[in-house]
């Protein structure tokens, strides 16, 4: 049996970065104890999904460092009494933070949950790229934030993001170095996404910004791989390094499919065989359905959605590829039969010979100049 784990959605913000299409609102009005009671609702209700007992749990958003501490805990000790977690019996516990809620204060309640690792949404060292993309810090309170961190904890991992508006690989150059400077444990890096009717894809297609050329990103992938793996960080998969022993648990198994059980509006859930399952992206909604005064029969609130054979094969040779591993084309025949296998094998000769793909036995793998088109290799591998 696979493992299992557990993923909390918080959906709140103080603002909205101009990038960002996850699903979160205003707290200014935010009423944690009202969350709280539905978030616990919803996993009394739901956690005999869980083929077992997680053993690791995520805390994600929206901005789950914005929860007083006080509502933290309780939110917290609740979730380890309904899904049978004893202490210290999670092997990855997950907070994501934004640097302007880092504090002594904080980070002892967070400490004292059990959190054992923690992920800071850095994104730049540089002011200007941080204010036009509307992130409320500063470099210097991130790197404040970096700092404390270290102090609390072992496991620090910060998000950066390549093909920001007025970037260049000079300011990408000094982010990393000054990141690089406070020792993370892990690291992640996106290259900026242009999603559906974000505020920065609207001033995009006005021409309101300027964003660096394709070349220049591509320098400033490689400068990234180049600096991390002198540094002994492993690229375990596409957008993440660590040092070893440091990959994300949690993660690792969404991309190898086990089952993991999603709480909180727009928050999904997978049951390791075909069947997800997804809450719909209403706050107001979620909080009547899982108040105290519904009754126990209530319809779920979930949508779900039955995978095919092709959509699973699909998704495995995706995601798969994306890690250090690679796909085994043994797991693969084992699981979608030899000519869903034969049609793979055939599929990937023309990225073979050009160098984009490798096979090492049964391991088929992307090379450094196949990730960099890792998007068209998996397109032409599952036609």
């Amino acid at each position: 049996m696979k493992p299992s784990g557990l993923y909390i959605h918080i959906p709140y913000c103080r603002s909205k970065c101009l990038y960002c299409d996850f699903f979160s609102g205003g707290c200014s009005d935010a009423d944690w104890a009202t969350l709280s009671d539905a978030l616990l609702g919803e996993l009394g209700e739901r956690v005999a999904e869980l083929p077992d007992v997680p053993d690791t749990l995520y805390i994600g958003g929206g901005t789950p460092s914005l929860m007083p501490v006080e509502s933290f805990a309780k939110l917290i000790s609740g979730v380890k009494s309904i899904a049978g977690i004893s202490e210290g019996c999670l092997s990855e516990f997950t907070l994501e933070v934004n640097p302007e809620d880092v504090c002594p204060d904080s980070c002892l309640a967070w400490k004292e949950a059990g959190v054992n690792r923690v992920s800071m949404g850095v994104q730049s060292l540089n002011d200007v790229e941080l204010k036009t993309i509307g992130r409320r810090h500063d470099s210097d309170v991130a790197l404040r934030a970096l700092s404390l961190l270290g102090e609390w904890f072992d496991n620090v991992t910060c998000d950066l993001i390549f093909g920001l508006p007025g970037q260049t690989v000079k300011s990408w150059e000094r982010s990393i170095d000054e990141v690089l400077r406070y020792d993370p444990r892990h690291l992640s890096a996106y290259s900026l996404m242009f999603e559906e009717r974000t505020p920065l894809t609207v001033l995009r297609d006005k021409g309101r910004l300027s964003f660096p050329k394709e070349e220049e990103c591509l320098e400033m992938w490689s400068m990234l791989t180049e600096r991390l793996k002198s540094k002994g960080m492993m690229q375990y998969e596409i957008s993440n390094f660590a040092f070893p022993g440091y990959e994300s648990i949690h993660n690792r198994r969404y991309w190898l499919g086990n089952p993991y059980l999603g709480i909180g509006p727009s928050a999904h859930s997978y049951d390791g065989c075909r069947v997800r399952r997804f809450n719909p992206h209403d706050l107001k909604k979620y909080l009547f359905r899982f108040s105290k005064n519904v009754s126990e029969v209530a319809a779920p609130f979930y949508r779900e959605e039955i995978l095919s054979d092709t959509e699973l094969s699909e998704e495995m040779v995706m995601l798969r590829l994306r890690m250090r591993e690679g796909l085994d084309l043994k797991e693969f025949e084992s699981e979608f039969g030899k000519n869903a296998s034969d049609r793979l094998i055939r599929n990937s000769m023309k990225d073979l010979s050009s160098g984009n793909l490798k096979r090492e036995g049964n391991a088929l793998r992307l090379t450094h100049d196949g990730i960099m088109i890792a998007d068209d290799i998996i397109l032409r591998l599952v036609l």
